[in-house]
C-alpha cells in the first residue's frame, strides 16, 4: 500500500461528516529501535517441608552425601540427591570442606520459606522510540512494506535521548508486556541477562491540522503507521509547541 493512498483515505475519514476539514498535511518517519533482549525470569513458590528439612539440616549438622541425609530424615537417597541438586543449582547450597553449607542465598530463602528457582533465560525483541520515551507495539515488518517512505524526519526528533533506555527501564516494560503470563506461572524477572540493538527503522506518519467546523479551532491529528491507529502522545506535543503558530499561518483558513 502506498502512503500517499492512505493518506487520501484518512482525509476522506476526517471530513466523512463535513463537521472537520483538513487544512493542511504531512508525511514524516520516526525512529524506530529494535532490541534483543535476553533476561532471567525466575519462579517463587513456598517451599515444601522436605526442602525446609534438608535445609535445617545442612544449617545444624555437617553432611557430606545425600546417603547421610537419607539415613536420618528416612527417604530415598536419589530423591535426596535430585533436591540437593536443584538447590546446588539455584544457589542455595555449596559444597565447603567436602559437607553441604548454606550460602547467605539459601539463609535468606529458608528465612522466608520462599524457593526462587531459577528459569532458563528468555528472548523477547523490544520496539523503542526515542521521541515516544516508551516501548512500543506493533508489527515492524508490516510498516516496512510501504513503497513512498520520506526522507522527513519528525521535526522533535532527539536522536541522542536513546540513551535514556537502560536495564531498569527495560525490565519494568517486560513485566508490564507480559504482567499476566507471569502473574499466571508465578514468575517474576530476576534481571537482564544482555540487550542488544539489532536495527533502526524508520516508520512513517501522517499528520493532518484540522479545522472544526463548528468552533473554528484548529487541532493535529497524526497517524501512526506501526499503531495502525491515531498517536495521541505526538498529537498532545505538535499542538502544545505550535497551536500558536496555526493562527497566524492558518489565518484565512479559521474565518
Amino acid at each position: 500500500m502506498e502512503l500517499q493512498h492512505l493518506q487520501q483515505q484518512l482525509i476522506n475519514q476526517l471530513e466523512k461528516d463535513n463537521q472537520e476539514t483538513v487544512i493542511h498535511t504531512d508525511i514524516w518517519c520516526i525512529p524506530m529501535y529494535t532490541y534483543e533482549v535476553a533476561y532471567q525470569p525466575v519462579r517463587k513458590k513456598t517451599m515444601d517441608i522436605l526442602m525446609k528439612i534438608l535445609l535445617f539440616s545442612c544449617q545444624k549438622a555437617s553432611f557430606e552425601n545425600a546417603e547421610q541425609l537419607s539415613e536420618i530424615l528416612l527417604v530415598e537417597p536419589l530423591f535426596i540427591e535430585d533436591l540437593l541438586r536443584k538447590m546446588q543449582k539455584n544457589g542455595l547450597l555449596e559444597r565447603q570442606d567436602n559437607v553441604y553449607r548454606l550460602t547467605k542465598k539459601g539463609k535468606r530463602q529458608y528465612g522466608r520459606g520462599i524457593f526462587e528457582e531459577t528459569l532458563e533465560p528468555a528472548v523477547i525483541e523490544l520496539l523503542y522510540s526515542p521521541v515516544h520515551h516508551q516501548i512500543l507495539q506493533g508489527d515492524i515488518d508490516e510498516v516496512l512494506d510501504f513503497d513512498d517512505f520520506p526522507d522527513q524526519l519528525y521535526r522533535y526528533t532527539k536522536e541522542e535521548e536513546v540513551k535514556l533506555i537502560n536495564e531498569d527501564f527495560v525490565m519494568k516494560e517486560i513485566q508490564a508486556l507480559k504482567r499476566d503470563e507471569l502473574e499466571e506461572t508465578r514468575q517474576e524477572i530476576k534481571s537482564i541477562l544482555s540487550m542488544e540493538n539489532t536495527q533502526i527503522n524508520d516508520v512513517p506518519c501522517i499528520e493532518f491540522i484540522v479545522k472544526n467546523e463548528e468552533n473554528k479551532e484548529l487541532f493535529p491529528r497524526v497517524w501512526n503507521t506501526l499503531f495502525n491507529n491515531w498517536d495521541s502522545c505526538l498529537e498532545k506535543e505538535i499542538m502544545e509547541k505550535e497551536k500558536m503558530e496555526w493562527t497566524a499561518k492558518f489565518q484565512s483558513e479559521i474565518k
